[in-house]
């Protein structure tokens, strides 16, 4: 007995040297971990306040292209006039057009109705002069007869009238074609002008897609942020717990990847390689609690999944470009790991309980199934309010996770159902163990 209680006090100093040590390490992951979330706080303000600074540009590119939307409408409107402008004078032109044509074809006919009765006046002076022979003297005369054609009063009278209408119609007409390229020269320039405007339009509704990208990037951050919170306050719970159980949960929550932080070379060789980053609104962007995960942890074999995502864990520990969402799946995964690892001890232990039957005076084990059993009502009542805080924490994440995240609340149910699946298994086998001594 001397012996025994001698090995004992030595395995329970080493275990609690272990656990300070554990406990430490905790802490300094902890004080990692808040300072990290401190980092995100921060860069999610500093992208608050750019996506406030966007929104203002979104509003001043709004009115600008509301402005330029009723400058298009008026050019529209005023390139509609102009068309109209230029129907009717085309129209006038080809009235006025018609008008001169008619009027040289009465020029022209008084023409030959003045030359007529020229001809006939000429026949009469002919006559007179036969008649009067005194006379033939002065009418043979080409000084006479070209007087008696230019001073005629009738010829003036009939010819002037008709010249200055035809010089006022062609001074119109004139005129008409003038404005007519006139209105041409301001139709090319309106459209000009309409297509410079489709052209910024267009330019504004491409900012307003990568302004509405930010934004999409802006919730995932807060999305990252707010899982990162609630892992916190999980870890925050296990960390007071002090049962083998959460401190085995708690093991690959320390042993997650720190950095969240893309590298420089890899940034610079993106911008090399394209324009923009900006994350498109159709990527998927990767759960970490997914159902797909779920069914996949429970029909995979515990050996194989144990091995593939150390192996995994190992490649990617020191990636600099891992995102938070990665991160916490990976905790996810090697939570339910080390989970199902006591599940198999604890199954363990009970098989051999079962085939023996007698304690052996082997050292005491970090598993939670092999504890002293001194004291087991008090245990036993210690176990049930346990239970009870651990559904009250849930309850309180569902609260909390219900609008939010309601692939969290599903996974928490899980993990604490099967928690406490397992602890009343395990005081069945210590239930057992007493009624076999």
């Amino acid at each position: 007995d001397l012996h025994l209680a001698a090995e004992l006090g030595k395995t329970l100093l080493e275990r609690n040297k272990e656990l300070e040590d554990s406990l430490q390490q905790m802490y300094a992951t902890n004080e990692e971990q808040v300072q990290e979330i401190e980092y995100l706080t921060k860069q999610l303000e500093m992208l608050r306040q750019m996506n406030e600074q966007h929104a203002k540009v979104y509003e001043q590119l709004d009115l600008t292209a509301r402005d330029l939307e009723l400058a298009n409408q008026k050019l529209v409107l005023e390139s509609k006039t102009s068309q109209q402008k230029i129907q009717c004078l085309t129209e006038t032109i080809e009235g006025l057009q018609n008008q001169v044509e008619e009027l040289q074809k009465q020029v022209e006919e008084m023409r030959s109705l003045e030359q007529l009765r020229i001809r006939r006046e000429k026949r009469e002076r002919r006559r007179t002069i036969h008649t009067f022979p005194c006379l033939k003297e002065l009418c043979s005369s080409p000084r006479y007869e070209d007087a008696f054609q230019v001073h005629s009063p009738s010829t003036e009278f009939n010819q002037k009238p008709l010249e200055r209408e035809n010089e006022r119609l062609q001074a119109m007409v004139n005129s008409l074609r003038s404005q007519v390229n006139q209105e041409k020269q301001r139709k090319e320039r309106v459209e000009r002008e309409y297509s410079s405007v489709i052209q910024e339009y267009s330019d504004l509704e491409q900012r307003v897609c990568e302004m509405e990208n930010c934004k999409l990037r802006i919730k995932e951050l807060e999305a990252e942020l707010l899982e990162l919170q609630q892992m916190k306050q999980v870890k925050k719970y296990l960390l007071s717990r002090e049962d083998n159980l959460s401190e085995a949960l708690l093991e690959p929550l320390n042993n997650a990847p720190e950095a969240d932080y893309i590298d420089l070379s890899e940034e610079e060789g993106g911008k090399s390689h394209g324009p923009s980053m900006t994350p498109s609104p159709n990527h998927p962007v990767r759960k970490s609690c997914s159902d797909t995960a779920l069914n996949a942890i429970v029909t995979k074999d515990a050996v194989s999944r144990h091995e593939g995502n150390y192996t995994l864990h190992a490649n990617n520990v020191r990636k600099r470009g891992m995102s938070i969402l990665r991160e916490v799946d990976e905790q996810y995964h090697a939570l339910l790991e080390k989970y199902e690892e006591l599940l198999s001890k604890c199954r363990q232990h009970k098989d051999s309980v079962r085939h023996t039957g007698v304690q052996t005076s082997r050292p005491i084990s970090r598993d939670s199934s092999f504890r002293d059993f001194r004291g087991e009502g008090h245990e036993l009542e210690e176990r049930k309010t346990m239970e009870k805080t651990i559904s009250k924490h849930v309850e309180a994440v569902d609260k909390r996770l219900e609008q939010s995240q309601p692939e969290y609340k599903a996974l928490f149910k899980e993990i604490f159902s099967r928690i406490q699946k397992t602890k009343a298994d395990i005081n069945a086998t210590k239930v057992k163990n007493k009624s076999s001594k």
